[in-house]
């Protein structure tokens, strides 16, 4: 594991990237020399297959990515891992053809083109097979004791267990066993108590400790963590390896302190302006590309149903600065007269025909390049919300009023890595991630997440 933009990044993901790549190319490579040899082959030299080969890794590559396969936390069944190598395979079938079509230089055709098909399935296969072999038996682990037995020792193994493939493996916990009892949960055992700590580590060849405990009032082995430390094992508080583990920061027993002292939440006036001009330059360039979009999407939405084309919506943005949002309307115009502002739900009986294309595409949130434009949005940012849920929210959440030190985005941290929210409850864990992206800001994460938001778009994923 790397830390890239205080997140843990899994190696073997970009292992497994590059390596794939590469198969893909010799895929390509051996069909091509195949076919020169026997003198069947057509007369390209071998840059042209090389340049070929590259084409066919970007198609595959780009299909495997969005049927989530380089993402390693997700295990797969036999059944699933030949679907999805099969998939991506009639992807690259598809993709080859419409190359071959649009810029033959850059297309594979005639034999050439089913020997490489068919090198590429069996090699990816056969890859697959191996890695996820190494992966589940031969891969070592970096073991992890969590100090503690409460609700945020829990959370902490919880996440640790989902991400055993990527190289981390939970020993256990330490604590008091008369205590909260983490074993009800099904997330591990409590291995030993407080004084045993030293010889928990030993014995069980821990690499990091994480501390999880809401009280440190007696019985904290300081003297045992201190000689830790010095002898070599990683001794951490749970609020920083959780951040990087999720990439969310938990607000549940976690103190102002951490908010007060942490570097990361007070932004360099240089940054915010660089920002504001990407996000303005980024803005043109995407309303000149989207303006035929925009006009076909306009007359459908007036020939579905009454009303006006554009919707507009309060919404609470920096420093709590209420503007009016604009969107494509995607509800009946009397959507809201009796029930007052309320969250979509699945299946919304509110949501017109043409209203449902336009969420699952998200293409009724494209007129917000204008509040870009205004200055109410950046490109990237937490997504602004309704007054209305403004003041219930911040009643029922801690920090929630944190949300509003930034400017908003067009898309945001917690719009790639979670769900559509319409609950307290799930507006409270989609906190936990802009709290994330508001501490660790930087240009390289919002290019991480325009990344992500067009993964999302195309599978049309957490609309409603």
């Amino acid at each position: 594991m790397i830390t890239l933009e205080n997140r843990f990044f899994p190696v073997r993901s970009a292992v497994c990237f590059f390596v794939e790549g590469g198969i893909i190319l010799v895929s390509v490579l051996a069909s091509f020399l195949l076919l020169h040899k026997t003198g069947s082959g057509e007369s390209i030299a071998l840059n042209d297959a090389i340049v070929r080969g590259i084409v066919v890794a970007f198609i595959c590559q780009s299909c495997m990515y969005l049927l989530d396969m380089y993402d390693l936390k997700n295990s797969q069944t036999w059944g699933e891992l030949f679907f999805s190598v099969l998939f991506a395979v009639g992807f690259v079938c598809i993709g080859i053809g419409l190359v071959t079509y649009a810029v033959p230089g850059f297309g594979v055709e005639g034999t050439m083109y089913y020997l490489t098909v068919l090198f590429v399935a069996v090699f990816l296969l056969f890859w697959r097979i191996v890695f996820d072999f190494y992966l589940t038996r031969l891969a070592p682990r970096e073991n992890i004791l969590v100090m503690g037995t409460g609700e945020t020792a829990r959370m902490v193994g919880e996440e640790v267990l989902k991400r055993e493939r990527l190289g981390f493996r939970l020993v256990g916990f330490a604590g008091d066993p008369q205590s909260a009892d983490v074993r009800t949960n099904g997330t591990g055992e409590i291995v030993g108590g407080f004084s045993q700590v030293a010889d928990l580590v030993r014995e069980k060849k821990v690499r990091k400790l994480v501390v999880a405990l809401s009280e440190r009032r007696g019985g904290y082995p300081v003297e045992s963590l201190l000689d830790l430390r010095v002898r070599g094992c990683e001794v951490v508080e749970w609020p920083s390896f959780f951040e990087k583990l999720s990439g969310r920061i938990a607000i549940d027993n976690l103190s102002p302190s951490y908010f007060i002292f942490h570097e990361g939440f007070s932004k360099s006036r240089f940054l915010l302006f660089f920002r504001r001009v990407v996000s303005l330059l980024a803005s043109v360039v995407l309303l000149i590309l989207l303006s035929p979009i925009l006009l076909v999407a306009a007359l459908l939405i007036k020939i579905d149903s009454p009303g006006p084309v554009f919707y507009r919506q309060e919404r609470v943005g920096r420093r709590g600065k209420i503007f009016r949002i604009l969107k494509f309307r995607s509800m009946r115009q009397d959507a809201e007269g009796e029930s007052g502002p309320r969250w979509a739900a699945e299946n919304d009986p509110r949501i017109t025909r043409m209203g449902r294309i336009l969420r699952k595409s998200r293409l009724d949130e494209v007129p917000q390049i204008f509040n870009v434009l205004r200055g109410d949005l950046n490109l990237v940012g937490p997504r602004p919300e309704r007054p209305a849920f403004v003041v219930q929210l911040e009643k029922a959440i801690p920090y929630y009023s944190l949300r509003h030190t930034v400017r908003p985005g067009l898309t945001g941290w917690a719009q790639v890595e979670f769900t559509y929210c319409g609950t307290i409850e799930e507006s409270k864990e989609k906190l936990q991630y802009d709290l994330f992206y508001i501490k660790n800001m930087s240009l390289k994460l919002d290019l991480l997440i325009l990344f992500r938001t067009v993964k999302i778009v195309l599978l049309g994923r957490g609309a409603r």
